[in-house]
């Protein structure tokens, strides 16, 4: 499908897979698509690549592209930097937020959306310049009788219009101003005429008050009239503005300190537009005005519960919710209370997104719209996409599945490095990221729909870097297919979920190994191989200086990460497991009791586990420390003898005749090293890739923790029924 991109400072149209519905998505085949100037010529102009003096002149910057250039030279070599510059000089980013479509495809959890079904659809990423667009439920609203879908791409300009006047609290019969007489401006005032005010448009050019004077705008002033507070006063009454609206985008902050002489004593200046915020202290404090902030389109927006998971505020609490916002707007229309027509300079052909972009420059209107290809009968979008053939069939075929952090900065250059592996599929949700990380990558191919690549006859490897809450279906689909499936960790979120994966991998056979990763650290090896001498038992202290993270982020979520103990701890209950050669060890558990309400008190737990041979091994894990600590230390005491495993860099080893060192220079977590057994197993050469059992008894054992952590009682660590 096409897609408009920013792109070394330009606007281009690039060919990608279509988008895949989620459960709680919709698919919209997109019939227009609104440009916004102002949000997207930030977004274009970020884009540009800096010069060699730009970026000498910037230390910050500079420092920036030296670490991490330094970082992918380290682990993926002068090939590697290469494609990194390449891709560093050449972004790739989408644009638009604001569509109109048909709807041809429904998630499963979406219970008021039919194929066919006209909308408008919001949202930045989401509802992108594309043909198809897979949106959330509730960045969307249905189109009322009467509303044509070319109107209806203003839904998403519209609900933040309607949300700022919202915002500004201004009244039947009271005077209002509006500065800044762009697309959103001009959209305001005509939404403020609707609700019974008087109007004010002000702006620096005299085409845009024009435009807002034909639209429904009772006075025009130019911002450069001498004259202009006499103007506003005569029209006020000798009051001044009731409320300012400022719509203005521009890096000054002159507009809002207009808004402070123009208001009346104790009136509102609310900031809808992108504007400086160096207020004047004097007429804001002599009038006691209220300086009122609008946030986009309206509650809901930027709550990942609202956007993502579909969780709607009730009307009675919130009436106008970002996606009421946008209903509202297009009632708005449907009553031809606003007329959009009028502002729009043109439409244009999605190939011909950079033509559309440059007849805005100059013009006296404020709005372009991009046409898409109408549908034909069931039609159904490519989703994938081929980059390289290459003959490799030699080696292992892998399949990446969600590039996130994890997989770019250490899966994939581990597979780079490793010639046993062929990267052949990348896969993502989103579909300029499937495209440019397989460029970056030089995977083979790249796609949006993971059952597709499972079709592919010569894949060998799935490895699965998604979401943790992805991870069960994606491994039970994985194995129905016969395809081998490396997981990063978690195993999965839940019990229910564990046993679903027992039952598939024990009905199927197919391997599925965890990404435990530790355990094949050179180091932590090497400390097994010494306590391997004694006779124990041992007593082991391990202390993880953790980062704190925002309960609101994913991995907190305990029904998308599942929390932290679920989601990292398990790599610690692994290495114990993997230590002491046992398993199933009795839990006891103390949480910390933190008063502090940004701290998510599972984040900081002491777990300690007593083994069937006598050992205790204890974990405390802390997230309210410091990034400059060391990370991890593990201590293992036993048999007079004692050793500590620092960050993974260093091991030392006490014994009554003196200290042995081990060390590896910078922190070896196994990740390497892990690749390299997995290629054994599948290989069929002898391999210490973890084995299944002990992968789902780790996993096992972090449910135990989890559940007593949250005072859960009577849980055991008996294999779940198949």
């Amino acid at each position: 499908m096409k897609q408009v991109v920013a792109s070394a400072g330009k606007v281009t149209v690039v060919d990608v897979p279509a988008p895949t519905c989620g459960d709680g998505e919709v698919l919209v085949k997109s019939s227009f698509s609104l440009i916004s100037t102002g949000t997207e010529s930030w977004t274009i102009e970020a884009t540009e690549p800096l010069n060699t003096r730009q970026l000498v002149g910037n230390r910050s910057k500079l420092r920036k592209a030296v670490d991490l250039t330094t970082n992918v030279w380290k682990t993926e070599g002068l090939g590697g930097v290469a494609d990194y510059v390449k891709f560093v000089r050449n972004p790739q980013v989408p644009l638009g937020y604001s569509v109109s479509g048909v709807v041809v495809q429904i998630g499963k959890s979406v219970v008021d959306v039919v194929v066919g079904d006209t909308v408008a659809c919001a949202g930045e990423g989401k509802a992108c310049h594309a043909e198809f667009v897979a949106v959330p439920r509730n960045l969307l609203a249905k189109l009322p009788a009467g509303v044509d879908t070319q109107d209806a791409a203003f839904g998403t300009v519209g609900a933040i219009a309607l949300h700022g006047f919202r915002r500004s609290g201004a009244q039947i019969g009271e005077t209002v101003g509006v500065i800044g007489a762009g697309l959103v401006g001009n959209l305001i005032v005509q939404i403020a005429k609707a609700a019974g005010c008087r109007v004010i448009a002000i702006d620096t050019r005299e085409d845009r008050l024009d435009l807002a004077r034909h639209v429904g705008a009772d006075l025009t002033i130019p911002s450069s009239d001498q004259r202009l507070a006499e103007h506003v006063l005569n029209f006020s009454g000798g009051k001044g503005l009731d409320s300012v609206i400022v719509c203005a985008a521009t890096d000054k902050s002159d507009p809002v300190n207009l808004a402070s002489k123009l208001a009346r004593d104790r009136a509102s200046v609310t900031v809808v537009g992108r504007v400086g915020m160096d207020f004047e202290r004097k007429d804001y404090f002599q009038k006691e005005l209220d300086i009122v902030m609008s946030r986009s389109l309206g509650p809901g927006r930027y709550d990942p519960s609202y956007e993502m998971k579909g969780v709607d505020y009730p009307v009675g609490y919130v009436r106008w919710t970002l996606a009421r916002n946008v209903e509202g707007f297009l009632m708005l229309l449907a009553e031809k209370k606003v007329n959009v027509k009028d502002l729009v300079a043109g439409v244009y052909p999605v190939e011909e997104a950079s033509s559309a972009y440059s007849s805005l420059r100059g013009s006296s209107k404020v709005a372009v719209l991009l046409r898409y290809p109408e549908a034909t009968a069931r039609e159904e979008p490519a989703r994938s996409g081929v980059l390289v053939q290459r003959k490799s069939k030699a080696q292992v075929q892998v399949a990446l599945v969600g590039p996130g952090n994890f997989a770019k900065e250490i899966m994939i250059p581990a597979l780079r490095r490793n010639p046993a592996f062929n990267l052949r599929w990348i896969v993502s949700s989103n579909p300029l990221n499937a495209k440019r990380l397989g460029e970056r990558y030089r995977f083979e191919k790249y796609g949006t729909e993971y059952l597709e690549v499972l079709k592919d006859d010569d894949l060998d490897l799935v490895i699965i870097a998604t979401p943790n809450n992805m991870h069960h279906l994606m491994l039970v689909d994985a194995a129905k297919a016969g395809k081998a499936a490396f997981v990063e960790k978690p195993l999965c979120i839940s019990e229910e979920q564990l046993a679903d994966i027992v039952k598939v991998q024990n009905e199927t056979g197919t391997p599925i190994i965890v990404g435990f990763n530790r355990r094949y650290s050179p180091l932590a090896l090497k400390l097994r191989e010494e306590m391997d001498k004694l006779d124990g038992p041992f007593l082991i202290n391990y202390r993880v200086n953790a980062d704190y993270i925002l309960p609101s982020r994913w991995v907190q979520d305990p029904e998308v990460g599942g929390g932290r103990i679920i989601a990292e701890c398990c790599h610690f209950f692994d290495l114990f497991n993997f230590l002491l050669r046992s398993r199933n060890p009795e839990v006891q558990v103390s949480s910390t009791s933190v008063t502090d309400s940004t701290t998510v008190t599972r984040d900081n737990l002491v777990a300690v586990l007593k083994y069937q041979n006598g050992s205790v091994a204890s974990l405390t894990y802390s997230a309210l420390g410091n990034r400059s600590m060391e990370r991890e230390r593990l201590e293992v005491f036993g048999q007079g003898t004692a050793f500590v495993l620092d960050d993974f860099k260093t091991l030392e080893v006490f014994e009554p005749s003196g200290v042995r060192r081990f060390s590896k220079g910078s922190p070896d977590k196994g990740h390497a090293a892990e690749l390299v057994e997995v290629e054994k197993l599948l290989r069929g050469k002898p391999s210490s890739a973890i084995p299944f059992e002990e992968a789902v008894e780790s996993t096992r054992l972090t449910f135990t923790v989890e559940a007593l952590a949250r005072g859960q009682t009577g849980r055991t660590n008996e294999a779940p029924a198949n």
